[in-house]
C-alpha cells in the first residue's frame, strides 16, 4: 500500500482521515502545520500529500510551493483538503501546485477516491 502524508491543523480531521486510510492498509504520517508538512515530505517521501490550505506557521499554499520546488519532492502529488471554496480559491491552489482539490466538509469516500486516483 501507499505512504500518505496528511497535513491539517484540525485534530478531528487528522484522526478521521488517518484511521480511514490506515484501515485501507496505507501508512500515514501526520503534520499539524505547513512547515512540518514540508519537512515530513522531504524525510518521508510519501506517495501522496493531503494538504489543508489554512494552517499555522506556514499555510498549505506555501507548503505546496516548497514541496513542488524541491527536486526530491516535486513529483509527489498534493491534494488540497480545504474549506477554501470561494471563487478563485481552487485556481490559487492550482497555481501553488496542488494536483487535486477537495472542499470541506467532505465525505471520506471523496478522499478515498482521490487516493485511488493519484496512487496507481
Amino acid at each position: 500500500m501507499a505512504r500518505i502524508l496528511i497535513a491539517d491543523d484540525d485534530p478531528d480531521i487528522l484522526t478521521i482521515v488517518s484511521m480511514s486510510l490506515e484501515a485501507m492498509g496505507h501508512q500515514v504520517d501526520r503534520a499539524t502545520n505547513g512547515r512540518e508538512a514540508v519537512s515530513l515530505a522531504r524525510t518521508g517521501q510519501p506517495d501522496l500529500v493531503l494538504m489543508d490550505l489554512m494552517m499555522p506557521e506556514m499555510d498549505g499554499y506555501d507548503a505546496t510551493v516548497a514541496i513542488k520546488a524541491d527536486a526530491a519532492t516535486a513529483d509527489i502529488p498534493v491534494v488540497a483538503l480545504t474549506a477554501k471554496a470561494m471563487r478563485g480559491d481552487e485556481e490559487r491552489g492550482r497555481q501553488a501546485g496542488v494536483d487535486g482539490y477537495i472542499t470541506k466538509p467532505f465525505r471520506i469516500s471523496q478522499v478515498l477516491e482521490a487516493v485511488a486516483q493519484f496512487i496507481a
